[in-house]
């Protein structure tokens, strides 16, 4: 069964219904002298029964505290899953903040002359492409006289692209935050259970099981949402037995992928033979039933890395005939950093093979191939 997107946004969002994992979070990838104060023993979720209708019907957001030195701080997390940023990102942080405010003066009945908490507001972005959305309000803003300034609006939001965070800044020692943006960028079922294994590490089978359970159901609707594994998965209770359980499966299911895709495009293959009555028709169709499978795993791992293809990248791997190329490509594919970078190559080995095809075509016309 597919995973919609809402049972992967709530999957991904429980993660953060804890507090380990949002300390975690905010210790690796917050500038150190904001959370400098923040006292992370004291982390607790804003109660539901004081957040207005009017934010509740906002899925993606969540509200913890913290306690600093001289008061709270109110933490405003919104979990971004869109494929494209939101340019008005900025006006949206300015509507929650104000509306967290009045959560805080219902629930702490706060009087005339007291004073409202800090909000730090972060953006968590998972999306394939780089966000380019104004982080500060002012940004947006058409230009206006000066006068005009002191009656404007401000309000900025801390960003934190998961897909561009620098790979130097995830190396070193593992926390829960930053296993998670490596599970996001792993490339095959190898890497997927060493990192599994690095998460078993710091979350023993005996310790903190809602954390283990979030992040099966999250592993599962994420990170394996386009395979057949994913129902599999969800069935472990701890990390434990789901690196056992890909331990055990993943030469299996590795072979499988490899098999199923050869198998669709030998069919297709040998159908093409067939239908264009050429005489050896079986052979030529398992020839071109190979493409067709090396065909079928690039836009598998593709769609899986970068989310569907666009018709033109998908008319372009169409396009190609020749063995090697497809098998480079694939290799490439498994390593781009963005879909950007493995479209301009694809481009690229495109117009290659239109020059040495066309060198060849000439000279046949020249004789000088018989």
């Amino acid at each position: 069964m597919s995973k919609t997107p809402y049972q992967h946004d709530a999957a991904y969002k429980n993660l953060f219904t804890d507090p380990e994992m949002v300390a975690s979070l905010l210790r690796r990838f917050v500038p150190s002298d904001i959370v400098a104060e923040m006292d992370f023993s004291s982390l607790e979720p804003f109660p539901a029964d004081h957040i207005t209708e009017d934010r509740r019907e906002r899925r993606n957001d969540i509200v913890w505290r913290v306690r600093l030195k001289e008061s709270f701080c109110y933490l405003l997390f919104l979990l971004e899953f869109q494929s494209r940023e939101d340019w008005w990102m900025a006006v949206r942080i300015l509507a929650y903040t104000a509306l967290l405010w009045q959560d805080i003066i219902k629930a702490d009945r706060l009087r005339a002359g007291d004073k409202l908490p800090p909000v730090f507001p972060l953006v968590l972005y998972n999306g394939g492409k780089a966000w380019k959305a104004p982080t500060d309000l002012r940004d947006l803003l058409l230009p206006h006289r000066q006068s005009l300034n002191a009656y404007q609006p401000q309000q900025q939001y801390f960003l934190l692209d998961a897909g561009r965070v620098p790979e130097e800044t995830l190396a070193g020692d593992s926390d829960l935050a930053t296993l998670l943006i490596r599970f996001e960028r792993a490339q095959n079922i190898g890497e997927i259970i060493h990192i599994l294994t690095e998460l078993c590490m710091l979350l023993p089978s005996s310790e903190r099981l809602h954390l283990h359970r979030a992040f099966i159901s999250w592993i599962g609707s994420n990170v394996f949402r386009r395979t057949e594994i994913s129902e599999d998965i969800l069935h472990c209770n701890t990390l434990q037995e789901a690196r056992s359980m890909l331990a055990d499966i993943a030469p299996h299911w590795e072979q499988h992928f490899m098999e199923k895709g050869i198998a669709i495009g030998e069919a297709r293959g040998i159908s093409i033979g067939e239908a264009r009555g050429i005489s050896i028709g079986k052979q030529e169709g398992i020839s071109i039933g190979e493409i067709m499978g090396i065909k079928t795993i690039l836009r598998a791992l593709l769609t899986n890395r970068f989310g569907p293809l666009p018709n033109d990248i998908a008319a372009a791997i169409d396009s190609i005939s020749n063995a090697n190329t497809l098998k480079n490509l694939t290799l490439e594919a498994s390593r781009a950093e963005s879909f950007q970078t493995f479209a301009a190559l694809l481009h690229q080995f495109d117009r290659d093979a239109r020059e040495n095809e066309g060198q060849i075509s000439r000279r046949c016309s020249n004789g000088e191939i018989a």
